[in-house]
């Protein structure tokens, strides 16, 4: 804790955690050194509107109370938070539900990590005829292919490789696996929250496995937007089944009984409502998750495959036939040499690292999935610790919106309710009775942006208000299939919210005007490197190379550049293989 005694941000920092922790956790501080930690994980974007924030309430607490806001007591920073509050810019709401947030996910998501130690020394110059950077379903299938073709190969993955967590999105998990911890957002007209992974194995390690094929209307639209080769749903097929295969795509063989409930009110409404099958096995009645570490990467690594693990990649740089690749590993600048380099980084690190090495000069728009939440609570219990997602989604209203059943432990609803007190102490007393669920869609469009010495790209996205019918007929639809499951009631996530009900939620939604009137958050981020022969848009060919660059590739979901509303991970994993074996098939 040094540097807590030396930097005045940090020990605000502090201060502001022990004020959360007396207000919402009856002075638990077991933690703090976690949660201060956590903190600094954040986005850039975060720490700065924390930083400003912090600025303006120290003027403040000078004008109210004469005395810098490090010096005063917990009363009396309500009764700033409280006066902040009426500055609309300062947004102190969102102060106290960041804070709020990374105390409620440590302390009510208690839970040890596991570290498994993988490393491979590298020494500068050292040469690999192919690497690989980035170890999610892209990069854990590419590495995985070249490695059982007995080629020459090196898998990088910037974050660690830690077991998976029993919880849904412990702490730990969100401090260890994700990028950013989970907390960053993006500019723009609705300030979406977004998040995605920084671990081995990436985001199959911390999603919750769910499995949709690509289907046919999907690939014809890709093909005709951007002149894709051997893309139809009829070519992939094959990919689809051996991807299906290794991962064990399968139904789980037994449902809460809230399920039954969903199910039968969807056939009063008569809307269709699917199972949705995962990467899983059940081992002894329990849920077994089989993302990349469990599957492509074992077996890479069953097969002596090469990785390095907490290595960030720098810079590119053509040196006659071979890609020199600035690399930071454990905190040590090397280079590495390769002939084949493939990128599978995910969308907006893609993009960042693509555009800082002028490899492109545009990009196109990456695509959000975003979710709007509500709270549900039932008249009997139906959560408890360690429940997995229900598996059952509502697709009467493909493509406009999808509904289903969103992760909802205690630590979630508390975040979900904390603006509200009356809701916040019925969720600390009736949590079993609580679950969260949300309503998806594809829409809007973002832009990705590197800024000189940051670190971190800037995102922005922006939803058209065009589509607030839409949004609104999600909220509609997703209330109508609670109510007539028998909730009690049912509580958007939003600025202005209240209890809804059968008698009031046609009212409520219909006063919804803007599309800025709800909160929206998303783990999915697709696009921004189109792939196909439109030489109009797409910066790689139909197989992932980079054009104007040889011996470059791109393997990943930043590859999906049309519309698609459901979980891509099943259709990142057919496309990263087809293309690595149209790789193979031309450097025998």
């Amino acid at each position: 804790m040094l540097i807590l005694k030396k930097n005045k941000f940090a020990r605000m920092v502090l201060f502001f955690f022990k004020f959360i922790s007396k207000i919402y956790f009856e002075n638990n501080n077991k933690q703090i050194q976690k949660l201060v930690l956590h903190f600094f994980k954040s986005h850039f974007l975060v720490i700065f509107f924390i930083r400003v924030s912090f600025f303006y309430l120290n003027i403040v607490s000078l004008i109210l109370y004469r005395t810098k806001l490090l010096e005063i007591k917990s009363e009396e920073i309500s009764n700033i938070l409280n006066k902040a509050d009426k500055i609309k810019f300062l947004q102190s709401n969102k102060i106290i539900e960041l804070f709020h947030a990374i105390t409620a996910i440590h302390l009510n998501g208690k839970e040890t990590k596991t570290k498994i130690k993988l490393n491979r020394e590298l020494k500068d110059n050292d040469f690999f005829e192919n690497i690989v950077i980035g170890s999610g379903p892209g990069g854990s299938i590419t590495a995985n292919q070249l490695n059982n073709a007995k080629k020459d190969v090196l898998l990088i993955e910037k974050g660690m490789w830690f077991k998976h967590f029993k919880l849904k999105h412990p702490g730990e998990e969100l401090f260890t696996k994700w990028k950013n911890g989970g907390l960053a957002a993006a500019l723009g007209n609705v300030k979406i929250q977004y998040a995605s992974a920084e671990c081995f194995g990436g985001g199959s390690e911390i999603n919750s496995g769910l499995y949709h094929e690509p289907d046919r209307n999907f690939l014809n639209e890709w093909s005709k937007n951007y002149h894709t080769k051997e893309i139809s749903y009829d070519e992939l097929k094959t990919f689809i089944d051996q991807t299906k295969e290794k991962t064990n795509v399968s139904y789980l063989k037994n449902y809460l009984p809230i399920t039954k409930d969903i199910i039968a009110s969807s056939e009063k409404n008569n809307w269709h409502v699917e199972e949705i099958p995962r990467w899983c096995s059940e081992k002894d009645g329990d849920f077994v998750k089989k993302s990349m570490t469990e599957t492509y990467l074992k077996e890479y690594l069953t097969n002596d495959g090469k990785v390095s693990l907490n290595t960030e990649v720098i810079k590119f740089q053509k040196v006659k036939n071979l890609w020199k690749i600035d690399i930071i590993k454990d905190k040590k600048k090397l280079s590495i040499f390769c002939k084949n380099a493939f990128l599978c980084c995910g969308s907006i690190e893609n993009i960042k690292i693509l555009k800082k090495n002028k490899l492109i000069k545009k990009n196109e728009k990456i695509s959000f999935h975003p979710m709007i939440k509500v709270i549900v609570k039932f008249p009997k219990k139906i959560n408890k610790e360690n429940m997995e997602i229900l598996t059952h989604q509502v697709t009467q209203f493909f493509p406009d919106f999808l509904i289903g059943n969103a992760a909802s432990g205690l630590p979630f609803l508390k975040i979900a309710s904390q603006h509200n007190e009356k809701l916040y102490k019925d969720v600390m007393e009736n949590w079993e009775n609580m679950l969260i669920f949300h309503a998806t869609f594809s829409m809007g469009e973002g832009k990705v942006f590197n800024i000189p010495f940051l670190d971190d790209a800037i995102v922005s996205y922006n939803i058209n208000n065009k589509e607030v019918n839409t949004v609104k007929k999600g909220l509609e639809k997703l209330c109508k299939l609670m109510i007539d499951a028998g909730c009690e009631y049912i509580y958007p996530i939003s600025k202005k919210s209240l209890k809804l009900n059968k008698d009031n939620y046609i009212n409520y939604t219909n006063k919804i005007k803007k599309i800025t009137d709800l909160n929206y958050s998303t783990v999915h981020i697709l696009g921004g490197i189109p792939m196909g022969e439109n030489n109009n848009t797409c910066l790689v060919d139909s197989y992932g190379k980079l054009n104007k660059s040889e011996n470059f590739y791109i393997n990943d979901s930043s590859l999906i550049c049309n519309k698609l509303l459901k979980n891509p991970q099943g259709t990142v994993m057919a496309i990263a293989l087809r293309n690595v074996n149209n790789f193979l098939s031309k450097n025998k």
